[in-house]
């Protein structure tokens, strides 16, 4: 739509402003190329796109009307407007046509506006299935009902109930006790097993015990917690409000601004895997020809893995065991060689021909990419464990910490326990080398990680 309005921006320039020379020397495709004017028009695209998506242009829990899109749209266009002046001003060597300026952001407004309105009049007459924001009320009493009466009433179609969590204090269950999904004290599984993103509080009365759990967790795992305005007579301006549908709701999560840091890092994860998979995609797809005349089944094997915060999500590998291996891993189980709740085997009967040699060279990791790219998993980072592997560990306080601190970063692909041994490291030295790493990360550690891992790959140490 922007290409559209820059075209159409040039088209009314040179019918106000006929001017011959750029009439048979310029036409309106030559600015698509790279030129002189590629620059300022690409920098001035993208800013307003991610001033767009900053105003929450793109967010359909939102932007669910025509009024509020034009409000984020016309304030769009005076934060262009400011960027243009200020580009002006700090380059005064410089000169575009103010003419054409204006004529490309009216242009785009008009565009972007109209698009806009006819997608919603489109999602209104046929409504369009779209991911919903899966909300969980926290309470089983009456405000929890008459909550949960609201959310069936207005039927938005950017968020769906699950249900109801019940509290630690006992309280009057008036909700239907088949729509209660767990207590409290399940809110990990809970969130993983319903994939829950926002929690109402809708009780008056939070012991102190389950406010310190509420909050741990809704940290760790990225839930965003929001409770119902029981009392409108006082007005603070440090409460931050929160729309869900129409309703609006105390959003009482502390919010985590990343540190730049944080952003260089995910710009470069994101770069390097983009540009890495292009020039490896040679290698994946003769992996992928390889796996697959090898032995039957899918090329791409996924798993659960656990994550930043405790969720869970489908981790991508190029499968190198027989189809079916999970159901023999318990006949295995004899004889696992990992200590802790680990399990490695160094001739594991279930690897095939193909899987000796890309485990051995890691190859069977490329698919990871796309978990980089998804937001599961970084390129450096805490190895992710599978869930099975994990199961009961919380019961020892030393490996129960471990686990937690080790879940504050999301995970890598390769991290300090690939490039100092892999498998021929213990689990307590993998416990080691993740708080070390949790604690002293920094984006120079990571590219000495990185670096270090190249020779680690080919060496093949530690491959199982």
């Amino acid at each position: 739509m922007l290409v559209g309005a820059l075209v159409v921006a040039w088209q009314i320039w040179v019918w106000w402003r006929p001017i011959m020379d750029q009439l048979l020397q310029v036409q309106p495709w030559h600015l698509l190329g790279f030129n002189d004017w590629s620059p300022p028009i690409t920098a001035l695209g993208v800013a307003w796109l991610v001033g767009l998506r900053s105003l929450g242009f793109y967010d359909p829990g939102r932007m669910n009307t025509a009024v509020r899109s034009l409000g984020a749209l016309s304030t769009s266009v005076l934060w262009v407007l400011g960027l243009v002046f200020a580009f002006q001003f700090f380059a005064p060597q410089r000169s575009y046509s103010r003419f054409l300026v204006v004529a490309f952001l009216a242009s785009g407004f008009v565009g972007l506006g109209l698009w806009r309105w006819i997608l919603l009049r489109v999602q209104a007459r046929f409504p369009l299935e779209q991911a919903r924001e899966l909300v969980a009320v926290y309470g089983v009493g009456e405000e929890a009902q008459h909550l949960a009466e609201q959310f069936d009433a207005q039927g938005h179609a950017t968020w769906q109930l699950v249900g109801f969590v019940r509290p630690l204090v006992p309280t009057d269950e008036v909700v239907d006790p088949d729509r209660i999904v767990g207590g409290v004290d399940e809110l990990r599984s809970l969130v993983n097993e319903h994939r829950l993103e926002t929690l109402v509080l809708a009780t008056r009365t939070v012991e102190r015990d389950e406010a310190l759990m509420l909050a741990t967790r809704s940290t760790q795992m990225g839930l965003r917690v929001l409770q119902v305005p029981f009392t409108w007579g006082i007005v603070s301006p440090r409460l931050d409000l929160a729309d869900l549908g129409d309703l609006q709701l105390i959003d009482l999560a502390r919010l985590r601004y990343p540190t730049a840091a944080e952003y260089t890092k995910r710009a470069f994860d994101l770069m390097a895997v983009v540009l890495g998979g292009l020039v490896l995609l040679p290698i994946f797809l003769l992996t992928a020809l390889a796996i697959r005349l090898d032995s039957a089944g899918p090329v791409l094997f996924a798993a659960p893995r656990v994550g930043q915060g405790g969720r869970t999500f489908p981790f991508f590998k190029f499968r190198s065991m027989f189809h079916g291996a999970d159901d023999v891993k318990a006949e295995l189980a004899e004889q696992n060689e990992a200590d802790g709740p680990l399990f490695k085997i160094t001739d594991d009967p279930r690897i095939t021909r193909v899987g000796h040699f890309i485990r051995k060279y890691s190859l069977d990791e490329f698919p990871q990419f796309w978990n980089v790219i998804r937001g599961d998993m970084n390129l450096v980072g805490p190895r992710p464990l599978p869930v099975k592997d994990l199961e009961g560990i919380e019961d020892d306080p030393e490996i129960a910490y471990w686990f937690e601190l080790r879940h504050q970063v999301p995970p890598g692909i390769t991290g300090l326990w690939q490039v100092k041994g892999r498998s021929d490291l213990g689990f307590r030295e993998m416990v080691r080398l993740d708080i070390h790493y949790v604690q002293n990360w920094s984006v120079w550690l990571d590219l000495k990680i990185l670096l270090a891992t190249v020779p680690a790959v080919l060496r093949g140490r530690g491959a199982r």
